[in-house]
């Protein structure tokens, strides 16, 4: 039997997930491969999919999706279709990465690191398969743009370096709070700042940079990072998965106390060093160029923008050949699947 045509419904219960899975469903589109619908809930019970948007169990059971596919840990496990783990970022060092949640037939990995670890799990587990494809996210930074017009088109000024701070939510590992005072120091003029908060970071921590903004200080509202990265001189982060996007385009990197591959770029544990952090990664760009690559390689290698085409043809593959009939059962999981169930209501 040959699939060339599926149902897709791509389930998304976080605002960032929009730029993950944007990529796929226009790759759908080009490639034809078939019906697109999306499904809104929890935090983005709210927001409107770029595409057809389904509202209630009853409406995904007559659409009867062949795929479902997640950037996050859940999907209800009632609904029909082959369950697929596509990720929602790419910051493997943190807590819960590699949990399993008993949700999905089809993990498809970015890269050899989270490969490695996801496919050990598989041969424990019996109950998911595994297959290396790349992220969809990243498909558009394989897109050449013209720096300069980019950088009109976002409203930059063109005389001034870009520092794009980018820092993660959770307090454990947010440096949004202890990198203010010298951000506040630094908007002497010299720079053009980009902020781009996480959707879950706090209110007052992100009013405090609000109170920053003018001609040379934006905060960035928009859910997708990709246009600001490709108009960045420098990123500046944290443990935030953005460092790991960012390797993508062979620029400096600051990060404030990562857990992991420090010398992806310059990673400082005061404060009181980003003003030097951010002139030394002008001043010589290149000097971590080397580990980039090596990082890239082991996270992400894919740098042709068809992650999303090698998704839709190993879900095809999977479901060509049923070889997901094979699986062990899954664990019932009974809390999570009673929880999912309430936040799609």
């Amino acid at each position: 039997m040959h699939f060339t045509a599926l149902n897709y419904l791509l389930f998304v219960t976080k605002p960032y997930s929009l730029a993950i899975l944007e990529p796929f469903q226009k790759a759908l589109e080009r490639r034809g491969a078939g019906d697109v619908c999306w499904f809104m809930a929890s935090t983005t019970k709210d927001y409107l999919p770029p595409g057809k948007q389904l509202r209630s169990t009853e409406e995904v059971l007559e659409f009867n999706p062949d795929a479902v596919i997640v950037p996050g840990n859940v999907v209800p496990d009632f609904w029909p279709g082959l369950k697929v783990q596509i990720f929602h970022g790419l910051d493997e060092e943190t807590k819960g990465f590699y949990r399993i949640t008993g949700f999905f037939d089809l993990y498809c990995t970015p890269g050899p690191v989270i490969t490695q670890r996801f496919s050990s799990l598989s041969k424990r587990y019996k109950t998911f398969l595994v297959s290396q494809t790349g992220w969809p996210k990243l498909d558009q930074l394989a897109i050449k743009v013209d720096y300069r017009a980019l950088k009109r088109n976002l409203g930059l000024n063109l005389g001034k370096p870009v520092i794009l701070y980018a820092p993660t939510f959770p307090p454990k590992y947010t440096s949004a709070t202890a990198l203010l005072p010298a951000i506040r120091t630094l908007n002497n003029g010299s720079y053009q700042w980009l902020i781009k908060f996480h959707s879950l970071m706090d209110r007052d921590i992100q009013n405090s940079y609000r109170e920053l903004i003018e001609d040379n200080f934006q905060v960035v509202d928009s859910q997708n990072i990709l246009p600001y990265m490709q108009a960045a001189d420098v990123l500046v982060t944290d443990t935030s998965s953005v460092a790991y996007e960012f390797l993508l385009l062979d620029r400096p990197i600051i990060t404030y106390n990562a857990i992991a591959r420090i010398d992806k770029g310059i990673n400082i544990t005061s404060p009181a060093e980003l003003g030097s952090a951010i002139e030394k990664s002008l001043a010589d760009p290149q000097e971590y160029s080397s580990n980039r690559q090596y990082y890239l390689n082991e996270i992400h290698p894919y740098q042709d923008g068809e992650s999303s085409i090698r998704i839709i043809d190993r879900i095809g593959k999977v479901l060509e050949t049923e070889e997901y009939k094979n699986l062990k059962r899954k664990p019932g999981n009974w809390v999570r699947k009673w929880q999912i169930r309430k936040i799609i209501q």
